[in-house]
């Protein structure tokens, strides 16, 4: 995509320029106008550098749309200056002060019309943002440059275009400075560079993108709104009853209007309400405990990346070298200094070698894949870290697990259904008024009301409920009182584990490092000596580099441990 785009953007400025011959006949004034792709570029440069983003394939496609767009505020002042000229306006300063003083409603609103069109894609997060939102601000930050930029540079190019031919000459280094400015926009794509990305940021990302955790902080806004649902009033009964023996004083039947409204006890809408504030905050301790084990997952892909790119390194010298020694094998066998046997060894070797460093290549990609699925972007980060380093234990407060929390308020929502089913066995209430009255002579107002409750009478099944809840309450507390030992012996055996990884870190921090460099240096000394041969020296760096891939396995373990401890769950 990148070649691609090195192709298009000449061929897509090219066209521009053509047409913009087209539009004008004139070379020299196509150039003026031309000038608003280079203004352009500066202000795409600008904003994405001012938001943080690199540049991407979606920042080349902008780029492309933004010269095209930046072009008309030109064409519009260009076209006016010499409608000024032909209508007999020879004084060049009164020419340029009318023409930007009338003409700058109408660029504003060129430039306006396209920016704001832009502008939600700028902010957008939905899907595909990632695409929009580079595009957009290139479009956005160029339309707001070249506009001003415009209304100053271009005025002054056209000024000095007008004068005599004693001028000419700087209106040709004018124009050529004009057209070799244009390409500046090029440079830029020399640029792709990934950006190398912190495991703080990597977090900040994850819990701002990871659509899974999305959806889970939704749901926390949900439960909060339904909160307000809990006084759930029955509809209002407004009804009008006409009935011949329901019969007035006059003699004639009444017409009667009322209104009917039935009401469960008082206590039960607070005990309904009771129920989904402890669910919201339910819900609000499983975002907390998704939270968690987003962090632990991209720390922990995090730090398996660093310890692929430093496992990576040193197969890639065990590689090259065992390249070596195949190459002096084979060399040997020609002059009948070693057997084919031999030969076959160190080619069997070195091909296990490179496949092993092939694979882990490979695992580097998938990790990184990985890496971008739980952050939730698909911008290309690196992870450089020239060695890995030992991570330090933080104190873990196994009380303040969030998972602690959400079973305590899974208790609380069970023991709130529990009272709000005990509440629904009081006795509804209900409210009634009502008027009658008919249209004859003598007819008087009848006026009354009625005030009722309904008394559950056959509780078995509220009781069956009440009995149900209480169980649950139980139940519950069983499975807090079951994950709380989970979580001791969970948190017992890593550290258990990370003694142990990190009893081979203190061997090799005090032994092993030295050892493997004295194995190195004296295998290299005695190899130029010629003590040994290139076989037993290809043995020996290699045994060294086992040490230092064990110190490397080991790290790996200690520092995962670490991330588990930190972020424990079940």
């Amino acid at each position: 995509a990148k070649k691609r785009l090195l192709l298009a953007v000449p061929v897509a400025l090219l066209l521009i320029f053509i047409m913009l011959h087209f539009a004008f006949k004139s070379l020299k004034e196509a150039a003026m106008v031309y000038t608003a792709i280079p203004l352009s570029a500066v202000g795409g440069i600008a904003l994405l550098w001012m938001r943080g983003m690199p540049f991407s394939i979606s920042a080349g496609i902008g780029f492309i749309a933004l010269f095209g767009i930046a072009v008309l505020n030109g064409i519009v002042l260009i076209e006016y200056f010499k409608e000024l000229k032909a209508e007999g306006m020879t004084n060049i300063n009164e020419l340029i002060i009318r023409g930007t003083t009338e003409r700058l409603r109408p660029i504003l609103l060129t430039a306006a019309a396209a920016a704001l069109g832009f502008f939600p894609m700028a902010i957008s997060t939905s899907a595909g943002a990632e695409v929009q939102k580079p595009l957009a601000t290139v479009v956005i930050g160029g339309l707001v440059t070249s506009t001003f930029l415009t209304l100053i540079v271009l005025p002054v190019l056209y000024a000095i275009y007008d004068k005599t031919l004693k001028n000419q000459k700087k209106i040709s280094r004018v124009i050529v400075s004009a057209l070799l400015f244009m390409f500046i926009p090029l440079a830029s794509f020399g640029q792709n560079h990934a950006e190398t990305i912190s495991l703080e940021k990597a977090l900040e990302l994850a819990i701002r993108n990871n659509r899974s955790l999305i959806a889970d902080s939704l749901k926390v806004v949900q439960s909060k709104n339904i909160i307000s649902s809990a006084i759930n009033i029955d509809k209002t009964l407004a009804y009008y009853n006409y009935d011949e023996n329901n019969v007035a004083e006059n003699g004639f039947p009444i017409k009667v209007w009322g209104i009917q409204q039935n009401f469960q006890f008082p206590t039960v809408y607070g005990a309904q309400k009771h129920v989904f504030e402890n669910r919201s905050f339910m819900q609000q301790s499983k975002y907390d405990i998704n939270k968690r084990i987003l962090k632990k997952e991209v720390s922990s892909v995090y730090l398996q990346i660093i310890y692929l790119q430093n496992k990576v390194k040193i197969y890639a010298f065990l590689d090259s070298f065992n390249l070596l020694f195949v190459n002096a094998t084979n060399r040997r066998y020609e002059l009948g200094g070693n057997n084919y046997l031999e030969k076959l060894t160190a080619l069997s070797n070195q091909q296990k070698i490179s496949t092993e460093w092939k694979q882990l290549t490979d695992e580097v990609q998938i990790a990184y894949k990985e890496f971008y699925k739980l952050t939730g972007t698909q911008i290309p980060f690196i992870i450089e870290e020239n060695q890995l380093t030992k991570l330090e234990l933080s104190e873990n407060m196994l009380d303040e697990h969030p998972g602690i929390s959400y079973y305590q308020n899974a208790i609380n929502v069970a023991s709130a259904i529990k009272k709000l089913e005990t509440n629904k066995l009081l006795p509804d209430l209900q409210l009634e008024y009502f008027q009658g009255k008919n249209n004859y002579a003598n007819a008087k107002l009848y006026q009354g009301f009625s005030v009722g409750i309904a008394v559950p009478l056959f509780f078995g099944s509220q009781k069956a409920k009440i009995k149900a809840s209480s169980l649950e309450v139980e139940i519950i507390n069983q499975q807090s009182l079951y994950f709380q030992e989970q979580l001791k012996i969970r948190h017992e055996q890593l550290l258990a584990k990370l003694r142990k990884y990190n009893e081979a870190l203190i061997f090799y921090e005090k032994n092993g490092e030295n050892l493997a460099k004295e194995i190195y240096n004296t295998a290299t000394k005695s190899y130029v000596n010629g003590e040994i041969d290139f076989f037993q020296y290809i043995i020996s760096i290699t045994n060294a580099k086992e040490l230092e891939l064990n110190y490397l396995d080991n790290l790996n373990n200690y520092n995962q441990t670490v991330t588990e401890l930190k972020y424990i769950s079940l």
